[in-house]
């Protein structure tokens, strides 16, 4: 364990040694969460918010319709879309188009409103709120939403001491839960950069060893070659946990993700950089050139990472690469940790766990068995 500790004391060194190294080991993705997210992005400061009216009398809107929707539109926190046909199923609509927030003013609107001025709010006129429960200001916009309709029960109110409620919100949310962009995006970015830099690293490290000779002068020492993977496994794993500590403190400093690693994303992100070490140890054994070594890790790499779900949902992908993705063991390291961190499935998390476990074990042992160093 002490050589283990030495080595990987040496490996250290050398990479915070090489400015290089660090910051494209690190800015790498982070430019990208940066150019992702500032195009995908909700970045304004208003909310997109349907309204059908169906409150509508010889082909107009009635009074207390419009004078709803007006208020709405002098909160100054949403952008109106007027939807101009009544006949749209709103909720299917909503589902259709990815809508996050809509509201339907019924047909009988202003008379239900009338008459529960009439009865002193013994009756309610009824608005729908549709919104989709997986957005994080679905609660916020309900806030705005119920100060509009508590402004207008008090404008209409004679005696506003009781509270008098002539109209209500009925909430009425999506069945499917979705994601923003950036709570599916940055999941995928810890995963790619475990990924490019264990794989990257692993060739690079093999690739200049053997062609300096240093794999000979190792040989002689009494470092042995299941120690010294043992020590560069470490190494690369440490190295993955500095780049998802930086990925998820830009996603809540910039993007208010919130999103917390929990033990089993921990462990993927481990196993995940303990399968691409083994695929890059494997790689460098057949490619000994250093710069071909590097083109072959971009070959497996790039390809993997559009193919695997890291950037788009596999479900938005043709049926061919669908299937491409499920022998691809990168999209269980994606699937993985989203099930963890962001769905609220810790038994597909954990399956998806073990898969890559599993791979990242044989890729491991398949590595420390075609090195050999005497050779090299």
């Amino acid at each position: 364990m002490n050589r283990v500790l030495i080595d990987l004391k040496a490996s250290f060194k050398m990479f915070f040694r090489s400015k290089a190294a660090v910051f494209w080991t690190l800015a790498f993705p982070c430019i990208l969460i940066l150019l992702f997210g500032a195009i995908f992005s909700e970045m304004g400061g208003k909310y997109s918010l349907y309204v059908q009216n169906l409150d509508i009398v010889d082909g107009e809107p009635t009074l207390a319709s419009r004078n709803f929707i007006v208020a709405l539109n002098l909160t100054d926190a949403f952008n109106l879309h007027i939807l101009e046909d009544p006949t749209l199923n709103a909720t299917k609509y909503a589902l259709d188009k990815e809508l996050s927030y809509m509201i339907v003013v019924p047909e009988g609107f202003e008379d239900d409103l009338n008459m529960s001025v009439l009865f002193g709010g013994a009756t309610n006129a009824t608005v729908e709120f549709i919104y989709d429960q997986s957005q994080t200001s679905a609660t916020v916009v309900m806030g705005i939403l119920n100060s509009v309709i508590n402004e207008m029960n008090l404008g209409i109110a004679s005696h506003p001491n009781p509270p008098q409620h002539f109209v209500v919100v009925q909430g009425k949310t999506i069945a499917p839960k979705r994601f923003s962009f950036m709570d599916f995006f940055l999941p995928g970015m810890i995963v790619m950069s475990a990924m490019t830099t264990s794989i990257f690293t692993a060739v690079e490290i093999s690739s200049r060893y053997r062609e300096s000779g240093i794999f000979r002068k190792l040989a002689t020492t009494p470092l042995r070659r299941i120690e010294w993977i043992l020590s560069r496994t470490i190494y690369l794993i440490v190295i993955s946990f500095i780049g998802m500590g930086v990925i998820l403190g830009l996603g809540i400093a910039f993007f208010d993700v919130k999103v917390i690693p929990d033990p089993v994303s921990l462990v993927l992100v481990a196993t995940t950089s303990m399968l691409f070490s083994g695929i890059g140890m494997i790689l460098s054994r057949f490619v000994k050139d250093p710069e071909t070594a590097g083109a072959a890790a971009n070959a497996i790499t790039f390809p993997m990472m559009f193919l695997s779900g890291t950037f788009f949902p596999l479900e938005q992908m043709p049926e061919f690469l669908r299937a491409i993705a499920t022998v691809l063991p990168l999209t269980y390291a994606n699937n993985g940790v989203r099930d963890a961190m962001i769905m609220g499935e810790p038994q597909r998390a954990i399956m998806n766990t073990i898969i890559v476990a599993v791979l990242g074990v044989i890729c491991l042992l398949v590595g420390a068995w075609i090195t050999r160093w005497e050779e090299d």
